[in-house]
């Protein structure tokens, strides 16, 4: 079995092609169907059905090559950042440059062989489609707040006017993306499905589930409930040494950072409304814990929550544990 670290950049990618018995070369290639054809050529003569190629979820900059080489044949592994640099630091890796970071991912790849049990799967176009107009809508919202806030401190009539049809005419857009979301999930029925359950949910409501939707495709084939809050970036980072290093919990915030923003108000609403997630947060108030990493430990336990009720095919009953612990 050949084993393909890639480091991926915006723009470039740079790979090493190794085998168990010691053989390997490495090369650099533009992120970019041309750098993908390249790639495949350069790989030749190892078949790519033979091939086992592995990648950290960076950003979005992973998903056309990860979407390429699975198309022809190869298995995709795309694995969460954190593990990556977990296996680094256990290889005393102190220098970082793309072709060692290419290196570092092939040996995590070929020490890992329960990767080959859990492969990427690619999304269906209509789950590539509502990602698509999901982040579409995040980038207009973003648009108009920061127009709205300019508006806010202007003197100048002119520039107000001007501001005021931007905003506007973000507020269309921003209602017929809305409206392009609901009538593609109203349209498939699994995503119709999967959008039900997850709204039974008390404090989600369409627009975080459009999110779920949109971020986490699939997200009941995830292994667990925490390897769906890590790929969120909603796990707790501990940092302990010896007797004397004892810094608190954070979140790693190695994930996606949309969703975790669009999982805060839900959050708070479950907090007011959600009767297990209250109980819940009552337990880690009384241990001392700080106002925000609640919220946060409630983010995450709506993440563990959709994933039970995804996953069990069941609506959300707060009386039911074993769902929201699944």
């Amino acid at each position: 079995m050949w084993i393909l670290g890639i480091d991926v950049s915006k723009d470039e990618l740079a790979v090493r092609l190794q085998n168990e018995i010691g053989e390997f070369k490495e090369g650099t290639f533009t992120n970019s169907t041309k750098g993908f054809n390249q790639l495949r050529k350069w790989i030749k003569p190892v078949k790519l059905a033979a091939l086992h190629a592995c990648m950290e979820a960076t950003n979005v900059y992973w998903e056309e090559v990860a979407l390429y080489l699975h198309e022809h044949g190869a298995a995709v592994s795309v694995v969460n950042p954190m593990r990556i640099k977990g296996y680094a630091q256990s290889q005393m890796q102190r220098n970082k440059t793309d072709q060692l970071d290419a290196r570092v991912i092939a040996d995590f790849c070929a020490a890992t062989p329960d990767l080959k049990q859990h492969l990427w799967v690619p999304p269906t176009p209509e789950q590539s489609k509502l990602r698509a107009l999901v982040r579409h809508r995040d980038a207009l919202i973003k648009a108009r707040t920061q127009h709205t806030n300019r508006l806010k401190t202007c003197r100048e009539d002119a520039v107000k006017q001007s501001l005021q049809a931007v905003i506007a005419t973000l507020n269309e857009q921003i209602d017929q993306m809305t409206k392009q979301i609901r009538e593609l999930i109203d349209q498939d029925p699994t995503l119709k499905q999967d959008r039900d359950l997850l709204l039974t949910i008390v404090g989600i409501g369409e627009r975080s589930a459009e999110h779920i939707l949109a971020e986490l495709q699939n997200l009941a084939n995830y292994d667990s409930a925490r390897a769906a809050a890590a790929d969120v970036g909603l796990t707790p980072s501990h940092h302990e040494s010896g007797s004397t290093v004892r810094r608190r919990p954070r979140l790693s915030k190695i994930g996606k950072s949309s969703l975790r923003g669009a999982l805060y108000l839900p959050a708070l609403s479950a907090l007011q409304h959600n009767p297990l997630i209250r109980d819940f947060a009552s337990r880690l108030e009384q241990r001392g814990k700080a106002r925000m990493v609640i919220v946060g430990a409630v983010m995450r336990k709506l993440v563990h929550i959709a994933y039970g009720v995804l996953k069990h095919r069941t609506p959300f009953d707060p009386q039911h544990r074993q769902i929201a612990h699944a």
